[in-house]
């Protein structure tokens, strides 16, 4: 065929099509610009689907962008589709394992065979699994839960950094499919449960601010290290007075009157105090309560949405108080608020799965508290019962099961892996809290770890040097389930920090003996007396710093103020980023000269560097009320009292504070009153 004859056109027409023509020319500045770099790509390929939307956004908010599969025959489909940056793979995955993706990608055609990995997995890994990995170019080996800030940083190495705001004008390329690119972590409570959400930014040690909404509802919760801390909320039927009045504790009109009293910077309870309504105690009492009904009246919804916010903090919030784990505040959760109809669901849907124990260290030993039965119950589960078998249990036992899943204490495994049972775990068999508490709990712990300074991997574990695979994983267990760091959050940061660093060492004298290679080279190290004295210093200098802290606190509660002086410098000089070494040196420094004004400054300098380090303590904000009232700045000192009593209501001694103030303010006015009417 021909082609149809050219049409004559006229010079205005051929005017228009030149216009028209340049108009759809980029401008040379614009053909000349450089091209802006696609975000790194990642590949998230782990069964546990929370999980991977928990790591899709988190990583999407850092700017990555990132899909997620759920199975090794998906993994392989995507790496041959749409190869991406970087993989985070898990071990343990329905269909083909992490190994046997591995294998298959390192025998694709280059450049998909060179995709760095960085291999997962939930439980302590074998000799044998890091020879492999080795062998398969892994770019590392990591062991669930992972630090979010600890993931981050392993992505960066691999798959480069990326900025969330680079991505605002940029588009993706066709055909790429990305779950999450959004400014931070967020999504649907229908998505990803309440309980879970929890449980996953307790893994990954979040801070910052969970803020919850389900239609005009608000709630905000404030976590330290994955630890519910405080939480705040929109309800009005959840402010102090309206449950006092559901609770019958005070009258209506008794919550109407202080009402009228009440002014900006007082809090209601300090009013009531002042009215003699009900008394300090009681409403610390109430306070804490405020707070649970507050916080677990979330797990309530049966729909909503989520938002975290990294390293922020909470003002005006109710303190959770630190006793309790994550674990016990989801088991409590589940169990008082959420709808049967939903744990119902969840089993119908998961029926044919195995239940079995958790085989991460981590979740293994986590703090939770069960009635009897279920303790039983669970320690009977070893991956040969379907969660079918529950469906016409009584409901707190399935809220419990469902708990237990939700935690991690208890994990879901399909049709494939149900032969793969995990030795009972011997959690119950050793709780330190049960026999010491407070204090004695933190005396307790400093002995531990100062005794396994001195002490070779073999004595740490309690084993002899011709113990076998199975007797060293018997030793970890017990010795792990010891040292969980659930058991020291409520002791203070050097506290903490000690308690992570014997839970890491243990980890490391069970992963060096049960390494063949690695077990000779230590005990030839150790029969040559090497010590690697820089690895352990600032442990050593932490725990001497806790050692001199404790001292300090004995002499002090004597009055021996010098002595208790002496002690808290020694601390700060070992441990200087330690707050309530710095609120304690301050108040005692000024214990120690009382009349002098210098030194008083001072103390107040030491005070508030404590209040910058430690802010969610609320024993530096009574120290710096008390210095406040000592150079008579009483308006000062009383927000520092009412501070402390936000951050625990338990503080009777700032409550104290601020009833005195209270009454010598109302005094103060009937004297002014008598002498103007002269």
């Amino acid at each position: 065929m021909g082609r149809p004859p050219a049409e004559k056109h006229s010079e205005p027409s051929r005017a228009r099509n030149w216009v028209e023509i340049t108009s759809r020319m980029r401008p040379l500045r614009t053909i000349f610009q450089p091209v802006r770099e696609a975000p790194g790509s990642i590949l998230c390929v782990d069964d546990d689907r929370n999980l991977c939307q928990i790591l899709s956004e988190a990583l999407g908010g850092e700017g990555y962008a990132v899909r997620s599969v759920f199975d090794g025959d998906q993994a392989l489909a995507e790496l041959t589709e749409d190869p991406p940056d970087l993989v985070l793979l898990d071990l343990i995955l329905p269909r083909k394992d992490g190994f046997a993706v591995l294998e298959r990608l390192r025998a694709m055609n280059a450049p998909i065979c060179d995709i760095p990995v960085v291999l997962i997995t939930g439980c302590s890994p074998t000799p044998q699994n890091r020879e492999r990995a080795k062998s398969l170019s892994v770019a590392e080996f990591l062991t669930k839960p992972v630090p979010l800030i600890d993931l981050l940083a392993v992505v960066a190495r691999h798959a480069g950094e990326q900025k969330p705001e680079d991505l605002r004008n940029d588009s993706p390329r066709p055909g790429a499919r990305i779950e999450s690119r959004s400014p931070g972590l967020s999504g649907s409570l229908d998505d990803l449960s309440l309980p879970a959400l929890l449980h996953h930014l307790h893994g990954l040690r979040a801070t910052g601010v969970l803020h919850l909404a389900n239609g005009k509802k608000r709630k905000w919760i404030q976590l330290r290290d994955g630890y519910p801390r405080a939480i705040r909320s929109n309800l009005i039927n959840e402010c102090l007075g309206n449950y006092l009045v559901r609770c019958g504790k005070i009258s209506q009109a008794a919550f109407a009157e202080s009402r009228r009293r009440t002014k900006p910077g007082r809090l209601q309870g300090e009013i009531l105090v002042a009215m003699e309504i009900l008394s300090e105690e009681e409403i610390s009492a109430a306070l804490c309560a405020q707070a649970d009904e507050k916080f677990f009246e979330a797990f309530s919804w049966k729909s909503g949405t989520y938002r975290f916010e990294r390293g922020v903090g909470l003002e005006r919030a109710n303190s959770l108080g630190v006793e309790r784990s994550p674990a016990n505040l989801i088991l409590r959760g589940v169990r008082e608020q959420t709808p049967i109809k939903l744990v119902e669901d969840y089993i119908c849907s998961h029926a044919d799965c195995f239940l079995a124990p958790a085989e991460s260290p981590f979740y293994q030993f986590q703090e939770v508290d069960l009635e009897s039965s279920h303790e039983e119950l669970l320690a009977r589960l070893d991956g040969s019962r379907r969660l079918a078998e529950f469906l016409k249990a009584d409901a707190d036992l399935k809220r419990t099961l469902y708990a237990m899943l939700a935690c991690g204490l208890l994990e879901l495994r399909g049709g494939d892996r149900q032969s793969a049972k995990p030795s009972p775990s011997p959690r119950r068999d050793v709780r330190l809290q049960q026999e010491v508490k407070g204090e004695e709990l933190r005396a307790r712990l400093t002995g531990l770890v100062d005794q396994m300074r001195k002490q070779t991997y073999f004595e740490i574990l309690g084993v002899d040097e011709s113990a076998s695979a199975e007797v060293l994983q018997a030793a970890y267990q017990k010795r792990a389930a010891q040292l969980h760091p659930d058991h020291y959050r409520r002791s203070g940061d050097a506290v903490a920090h000690l308690a992570s660093e014997a839970f890491a060492q243990i980890n490391l004298a069970y992963q060096t003996l049960t390494d063949s290679r690695r077990r000779s080279e230590y005990v030839l190290n150790q029969r040559k007396g090497q010590r690697d004295a820089d690895r352990q210093r600032e442990s050593e200098q932490a725990l001497e710093a806790e050692v001199q802290f404790q001292e300090g606190q004995r002499l002090l509660a004597q009055r021996a103020y010098e002595r208790a002086l002496e002690a808290f410098g020694v601390a700060l000089q070992l441990y200087p980023d330690a707050g309530e070494y710095h609120a304690h040196y301050g108040w005692t420094l000024h214990l120690c000269h009382p009349d002098e004004p210098d030194i008083a400054s001072e103390a107040i300098e030491h005070v508030r560097r404590g209040i910058k380090l430690a802010g969610q303590r609320e024993t530096s904000y009574l120290f710096m009320g008390r210095l406040c009232k000592v150079i008579g700045r009483v308006e000062l000192a009383e927000k520092m009292f009412t501070r402390a009593v936000q951050l625990e209501p338990g503080c009777v001694e700032a409550l104290r504070e601020l009833r005195l103030i209270n009454l010598r303010r109302h005094k103060s006015k009937g004297l002014i009153g008598r002498l103007l009417r002269r």
